[in-house]
C-alpha cells in the first residue's frame, strides 16, 4: 500500500432525521474535544446526507483539511467520539473508504455508500 491521500471531506454519523442545527452542535462538541477549544478561524457546514447499510452520515464540509485530520486522530483514541467517522482516501489512484468507530478503523465497500 502506498501513501494514502485523504479527501477534503469526512462524513460524521448522524441520525436520519437529524437537522442541521443539532448536527452542527455535535460537530462543535467534537471539535472542542479534539482541540480543547473552538478555534476562532473554524468555519464549517453540514453537507449532503449519506447512507451506508443501515447507518446514516452527514458530510462535514470544512475548507481547513487540518480539522478533518484532527477529528480523525481523536476518533482513533480510546476516548474518541460517540459518532463514527467515514473518510475516503486515494491509494495510488484507487479510492478506498474507511470507518472509524469506537477507536477501530475498518475498510468499507465504497459501492455500499450512497447519497441519501
Amino acid at each position: 500500500m502506498g501513501v494514502l491521500g485523504i479527501s477534503s471531506y469526512i462524513l460524521v454519523e448522524s441520525p436520519a432525521d437529524e437537522s442541521d442545527e443539532p448536527f452542527c452542535a455535535a460537530i462543535e462538541s467534537m471539535v472542542h474535544l479534539a482541540y480543547g477549544h473552538r478555534p476562532d478561524w473554524l468555519r464549517f457546514s453540514a453537507g449532503k446526507r449519506f447512507v451506508y447499510g443501515d447507518r446514516y452520515f452527514r458530510e462535514f464540509a470544512c475548507i481547513a483539511g487540518s480539522v478533518s485530520l484532527c477529528l480523525m486522530q481523536r476518533a482513533r483514541r480510546e476516548d474518541g467520539f460517540h459518532r463514527a467517522i467515514l473518510y475516503r482516501a486515494d491509494d495510488e489512484g484507487v479510492a478506498r473508504h474507511f470507518e472509524i468507530r469506537a477507536c477501530e478503523e475498518t475498510e468499507l465497500n465504497p459501492d455500499e455508500l450512497h447519497v441519501a
